[in-house]
């Protein structure tokens, strides 16, 4: 019988204080399912355009763009003095997020983050708001308040300062 190797990321995830439906958002992102204009392309979905929304560059929406490189996102990430590193796997993403982050509830962070930046993306999409930094920083403080009131016994005590710290 063989054994396959995953990586802990999805550990992380399963055992964090997020709602299930932003866990099982991050996991259709780790598995790479989420609906991204380039999976709707794969799909055969027609669209007037498959580039990023956030970008002036013709630049095609797949995971990794819009949810690392984008400069977008990379302004969203810089919110919470956090570097993404220039990478394609989506598992260095994580470990470096974790280390740069140095708190016990850095998946809560990543998700929330990832869930604040796909929120600006699909107002921008559907309802025609101008995605900005500011609303997506907006987002995160009332998703990641929420993940503080589900959890925060279970949390680090310290949560509330870190909160305050950076958003």
């Amino acid at each position: 019988m063989a054994v396959r190797q995953v990586h802990r990321g999805f550990l992380w995830l399963w055992r964090s204080s997020c709602q299930t439906k932003r866990k099982f958002f991050f996991w259709l992102l780790m598995v790479d399912r989420l609906n991204t204009r380039q999976i709707l392309r794969r799909r055969g979905m027609v669209l007037d355009s498959y580039n990023c929304v956030f970008c002036s560059h013709p630049v095609e929406e797949d995971l990794f763009h819009l949810f690392f490189h984008c400069p977008f996102a990379g302004a969203c990430w810089n919110t919470l003095q956090l570097l993404v590193p220039n990478c394609s796997e989506f598992d260095q993403v994580l470990e470096a997020h974790k280390i740069q982050l140095h708190i016990p509830f850095f998946m809560e962070v990543i998700v929330t983050l990832c869930w604040s930046i796909w929120s600006v993306r699909n107002d921008a999409i559907f309802n025609g708001v101008p995605p900005s930094v500011q609303n997506c920083k907006l987002i995160f403080k009332k998703e990641f308040a929420l993940v503080v009131l589900r959890a925060k016994a279970k949390l680090h005590p310290h949560i509330d300062q870190w909160l305050g710290t950076y958003v």
